[in-house]
């Protein structure tokens, strides 16, 4: 069989000029998606969950001098309290709250440098393709929702992305005297996706992989060293300061979670395919159609990339990041950030290949059609967070607890706590993986029947001279622990599902 025309296959990279209108456009169109679905200026200072704040704090914590692993519990590599950091340092000058709506258009800012990393990508193969990929990218819920507060997957794909682009620059096709230079740098961020989230190991494997089949041993080992090199100096100073507390949290504790149940193949497919905020699709069966249609279409966009030769980077990426959410002890809403910028790049690479005279109208098609199935929705304008009556109803002296530390954040009471010495779990929840977690048999323990955590947990949340309570579910607490806190402590606030509570007479 006689290979398929060059003409479909040679793609004209779009001009500097056109590049970088390109980049502009998505990046605008990127942030606008991502504040709009923060909630804009009412929303950016709301509660907006536990892992949030659970990063945010551990970085305010650092700058106010705490070893994460040895004086907190951190159950991620240092990567994102590293990041954030600057933006903890703002609470020496301003209010945490201040401080936290800082880091979260950050984020978002962060999310759309990742938009135009992926036109950068998808430029290779043409205008047309940087277009479907940046639009794509920075319209997809998926993405967007893990974009708008501080979460670990916008740095994870910045440094896959990032790595890749420069990893690009040092292949042959962009001139050998700046090779090695870029293969080291490419590796290097690359690398620091891996201090971020001990996911990150695996887009870097796959790409040393990529790079070795393509590019030759010498490519790939430059570019693993660069990668090795990045993660000693990120995570070195940290497990000399924490020792084998350090390697506990951040692996034995992440590696021995039991699998949740209430997250299923079906619900990750469907974080995956970014269908969930879809409005129009209102009933289960019409819902679970739109998911397989989404998931059919990125299958054909793959075997056409593949049999094309374009992206098959990505296309490898897409498999095998798609397997580690499958196969994740857990899963929640904002790993299929995780995949995205793998699953827009291979419907990019696949509309590229399509011959000229009818690529534009399939790009159109693309676009429109994936982006209404995947776009971020349009969200009714939040209530303002109550973070002035819960201060008022904080006392002055002692230390303020909470089940949640953006609570802390959002009250501004979280730097002061931690001048005046007071303790910070940082990740109370997370601490059951880390305590009691596994019984003699060596079976995993549901965190309700935990009974080190619960003794641990009620005795954090009743030692200081109030209590900030938001999580209903979320912590686990068995009914001795919940009757303990009723009969020792005394609601004297709530307000929009946050209790002010206070030492009982």
């Amino acid at each position: 069989m006689s290979p398929a025309p060059r003409t479909h296959r040679t793609a004209r990279r779009p001009t500097r000029a056109t590049g970088w209108i390109v980049a502009a456009g998505v990046a605008v169109l990127a942030f606008t998606v991502r504040w709009s679905l923060a909630g804009g200026t009412v929303g950016v200072r709301d509660y907006t969950g536990y892992d949030d704040g659970v990063y945010f704090s551990s970085a305010v914590a650092l700058v106010h001098g705490l070893v994460p692993y040895r004086d907190f519990t951190l159950l991620h590599p240092p990567g994102s309290m590293l990041a954030l950091a600057p933006f903890a340092a703002l609470t020496a000058w301003t209010s945490d709250s201040d401080a936290l709506v800082a880091a979260r258009v950050g984020v978002m800012l962060v999310g759309a440098a990742n938009a135009v990393l992926v036109t950068r990508v998808a430029g290779r193969w043409g205008t047309t393709a940087a277009v479907v990929g940046g639009v794509l990218y920075a319209v997809s819920f998926a993405a967007a929702w893990a974009e708008r507060i501080t979460l670990l997957e916008p740095l994870g794909s910045l440094c896959l992305l990032g790595g890749v682009v420069l990893l690009l620059r040092g292949l042959p096709d962009m001139g050998a005297g700046a090779r090695t230079g870029w293969l080291w740098a490419g590796g290097a961020v690359l690398g620091l996706g891996a201090t971020v989230k001990i996911w990150g190991v695996v887009p870097v494997l796959v790409v040393i992989g990529w790079l070795l089949v393509t590019a030759g041993w010498r490519a790939a080992l430059r570019a693993s060293a660069g990668a090795l090199g990045a993660v000693v100096v990120v995570l070195a100073p940290f497990a000399l300061a924490a020792g084998s507390d350090m390697f506990r949290m951040v692996f034995l504790d992440q590696l021995g979670r039991p699998r949740e149940t209430d997250t299923g193949v079906e619900q990750r497919l469907t974080w995956i395919a970014g269908t969930g905020s879809t409005a129009w699709a209102t009933t289960p069966t019409a819902q679970l159609a739109l998911v397989w249609a989404v998931l059919a279409a990125v299958l054909v966009a793959a075997v056409v990339a593949w049999a094309g030769r374009r992206g098959r980077l990505w296309v490898a990426l897409l498999v095998v990041q798609t397997v580690v959410l499958l196969a994740s002890p857990s899963a929640y809403q904002q790993y299929a950030a995780f995949v995205t910028p793998a699953l827009v790049l291979v419907v990019a690479a696949a509309v590229s290949l399509v011959p000229a005279g009818g690529r534009g109208l399939v790009a159109a098609g693309t676009c429109l059609g994936l982006g209404l199935a995947t776009a971020a929705p349009a969200l009714p304008r939040p209530t303002p967070f109550p973070a002035a009556e819960l201060r008022a109803a904080l006392p002055e002296e002692g230390c303020v607890r909470a089940d949640s530390p953006a609570l802390l954040a959002l009250t501004d009471v979280l730097s002061r706590d931690l001048r005046r010495g007071c303790e910070l779990p940082v990740d109370l929840s997370g601490y059951a993986y880390d305590v009691g977690a596994r019984d003699a048999a060596g079976q995993a323990v549901p965190r309700d029947r935990n009974a080190a955590w619960q003794r641990e947990a009620l005795r954090y949340l009743t030692s200081g001279s109030a209590t900030l309570m938001v999580r209903t579910v979320g912590n686990g607490f068995d009914e001795t622990t919940e009757r303990t806190l009723d009969d020792t402590t005394a609601t004297v606030l709530e307000r929009r599902g946050v209790r002010v509570l206070v030492p009982g007479d």
